[in-house]
């Protein structure tokens, strides 16, 4: 009988964990399915109204230094 109510305390306690684990898989699978309809959601709201980007500025001209001003007087 003792070695009986051992074993089912350790059977208890495994189940007891074994539970802690599913619900937390099952909010973490609960996070991941609404952070991807986010995405989703996200990627068909700018398919059908693209972000207008401001125009690029030009790059400013580079200075001329004096090795390539002499490379091209000769």
């Amino acid at each position: 009988m003792e070695l009986r109510r051992d074993i089912a305390e350790y059977r208890a306690a495994a189940e007891a964990q074994a539970d802690a684990v599913r619900e937390r898989i099952n909010a973490a699978l609960e996070v991941s399915r609404r952070t991807r309809e986010e995405i989703e959601q996200r990627i068909a709201s700018e398919l059908h109204t693209p972000r207008v980007t401001a125009a690029k500025k030009a790059a400013p001209a580079r200075k001329r230094t004096r090795a390539s001003t002499r490379a091209s007087a000769k």
